[in-house]
């Protein structure tokens, strides 16, 4: 598969829970205390429950580096034990298209042991949170192989991991994807991420491909603009396999409201009509997000 927009033919239940955590990876961070995970805003999703956050040090949506919460990670109430990592992206697409770094530099796996080719480059703004840390607190990747370990030595091991993000978490989310897949090759793993900037260039998209046996789904928004930087004139590629959406404000700046096409709220109430519909394909003029504002939403442009 590389280009779908009928959701029936991806995992629409899963494309739908993985949204749901991406949402609430945002409703656990908030503006006046970055830094704290607030569990009382974090609602987990059907059958699973909240265990961890993780942080990061912002290198790139901030003037001054802080320390910021950026991810969360539920386990599923059954067996088989099933894990979620969900990223945090930003909050406004217009940080994201003021903010993207374009600068590439070498991706070191955790197990830095493994060798990686030369010509492997990742954006440099993502790839310094995943990998950076300060005096107060540890890399993220470090505290995500940490909680790996931890779980896999529990008494609920994990069966399969879940991995995503929307917009900066979802290149985050495939950042560790790939880590994980060299570092702990033997643990399953499924990435879902949305609203995704290209992560790296043509040869991480490859190496991404050769040494990630599980599937990896992009899902995007026609009319977003966050999944079209940075730019491929700078040699950045997205992974191949993708489910296109198409929506749009229905506010008089219709398809140029880059925050309406951004915005992981409606995303997910696009997915969830797709998901509802016998075509599926979100086909409405005026589709109501959480009974406020509407949005527009039609069959996608594959060219897009």
């Amino acid at each position: 598969m590389v280009c779908v927009t009928d959701i029936r033919k991806v995992n629409a239940n899963r494309v739908g829970l993985l949204i749901d955590c991406c949402i609430q990876a945002y409703n656990a961070f908030i503006g006046n205390n970055v830094s704290q995970c607030v569990r009382t805003r974090v609602t987990p999703p059907e059958g699973f429950e909240l265990l961890d956050c993780w942080s990061g040090v912002d290198a790139v949506f901030g003037r001054d580096k802080t320390v910021e919460t950026y991810g969360l990670m539920f386990r599923s109430t059954t067996v088989p034990w099933c894990y979620i990592f969900a990223f945090r992206g930003t909050d406004s697409a217009l940080d994201m298209l003021d903010d993207c770094g374009v600068e590439p530099q070498e991706f070191v796996p955790f197990n830095s042991d493994i060798g990686v080719p030369a010509d492997v480059r990742v954006e440099s703004g993502f790839n310094d949170i995943y990998k950076s840390g300060d005096r107060t607190v540890a890399p993220m990747r470090r505290q995500l192989f940490a909680l790996i370990d931890k779980y896999q030595a529990s008494t609920k091991p994990i069966s399969e991991i879940y991995i995503t993000g929307h917009s900066l978490g979802a290149a985050l989310s495939q950042l560790f994807t790939l880590d994980l897949a060299l570092s702990r090759p033997t643990i399953p793993t499924v990435n879902i991420n949305f609203a995704s900037p290209r992560v790296g260039n043509g040869a991480f998209v490859s190496f991404f491909e050769e040494n990630s046996p599980y599937p990896t789904l992009r899902v995007q928004n026609t009319y977003d603009a966050v999944p079209h930087l940075p730019p491929t004139e700078l040699g950045f590629e997205h992974t191949p396999s993708v489910y296109l959406i198409a929506f749009y404000s229905t506010d008089m700046l219709g398809k140029i409201d880059l925050k309406a096409s951004h915005s992981s709220i409606n995303y997910k109430a696009v997915i969830k009509c797709a998901g509802e519909s016998d075509e599926g394909v979100c086909s409405a003029k005026r589709l109501l997000v959480e009974g406020k504002e509407s949005i527009s939403s039609e069959r996608p442009d594959v060219q897009s």
